[in-house]
């Protein structure tokens, strides 16, 4: 086998069995304006039928990487006390296929000067898998593809999310149960439970634009294992522009454009910084996503969260 082929196999095995071993959630840049991606108290909140899809790819260049794609649906309900959604994610990374599928529901509690506190539930399916297969062997291994690396099991989640005029903050645990199991040819796999921490503030004392600084704390097992800072400006009141920072080792420049408030098109670009990240491979992340009014008591407003 020749030494570069032996190199790229080590790496995706490598990328395979830390992914099997601890299954991590996706990550998202274009959460800014949707956080049911990872929050079901937010499903419903801007009392309007909403749908999105967002398609990300990590480390361009890389053979296995991250690729993410994620279908978000919610409607408001019973003059906005009550929202519904359905989230489908495909997560794909080395050998592994992931799919989740989740309904989540959430009651609002409308309180004074614009303000509101929901409560969020969500339920799902989710289905590990990996396969050695998709290896480009020159010899076959067969005690590899003999492995099955197949789970499904069912999960929940809870949250709560805040939203006055100027500013929000939402916590939440999306998937609250752990997986696991052992298989007699693997290692043990599990994913262990997130809890997400999300706060922002609107500014619109800057001259003739907005300021939108904000920040998502991601912890694992009570451990903190991702920090994002964002800070949005909001331009002609229809483009959104800014720049992110994850870690402290990776930025990232996004932007979305508003179509008379219901319709909205984003782009992420994202690059590591660190030291060991000698060459450079960049992210992108695409998003669509579309408000409207369906039912009578709906309204589709220009909203900043």
């Amino acid at each position: 086998m020749k030494i570069r082929q032996a190199i790229i196999i080590g790496i995706v095995l490598l990328i395979g069995t830390q992914k099997a071993f601890s299954q991590l959630d996706p990550l998202y840049n274009q959460y800014l304006f949707n956080q049911a991606l990872f929050n079901p108290a937010y499903t419903g909140v801007n009392d309007a039928f909403h749908a999105s899809a967002n398609s990300r790819r990590q480390w361009i260049g890389v053979d296995g990487a991250p690729l993410t794609n994620t279908l978000n649906v919610s409607s408001s309900f019973m003059k906005n006390k009550i929202g519904a959604g359905l989230l489908i994610v495909s997560d794909q990374f080395g050998v592994n296929s992931n799919t989740e599928i989740h309904a989540m529901y959430s009651y609002q509690i409308e309180m004074l000067n614009s303000r509101s506190l929901s409560f969020g539930l969500q339920t799902g399916y989710i289905t590990h898998q990996f396969d050695f297969t998709k290896l480009n062997l020159e010899q076959p291994d067969q005690a590899l593809i003999n492995i099955d690396g197949n789970l499904s099991q069912t999960n929940f989640g809870v949250g709560m999310y805040f939203q006055a005029e100027n500013y929000y903050f939402g916590l939440s645990i999306p998937k609250i149960l752990k997986t696991e199991f052992e298989d007699p040819n693997t290692t043990e796999s599990r994913y262990k439970n997130h809890m997400y921490l999300s706060a922002g503030l609107l500014l619109d004392q800057l001259l003739i634009i907005q300021f939108k600084p904000s920040i998502l704390i991601v912890a694992v097992e009570g451990k903190v294992e991702l920090i994002d800072f964002n800070a949005q400006f909001l331009l002609m009141d229809a483009l959104w522009v800014g720049a992110s920072l994850r870690n402290f080792s990776t930025v990232g420049l996004n932007g979305q454009f508003q179509f008379k408030s219901h319709l909205r098109l984003g782009y992420s670009f994202e690059m590591p910084f660190n030291e060991i990240t000698n060459t450079a491979f960049s992210t992108h992340e695409l998003m669509v996503s579309i408000d409207l009014a369906i039912f009578k008591h709906q309204a589709v407003a220009r909203r900043y969260f």
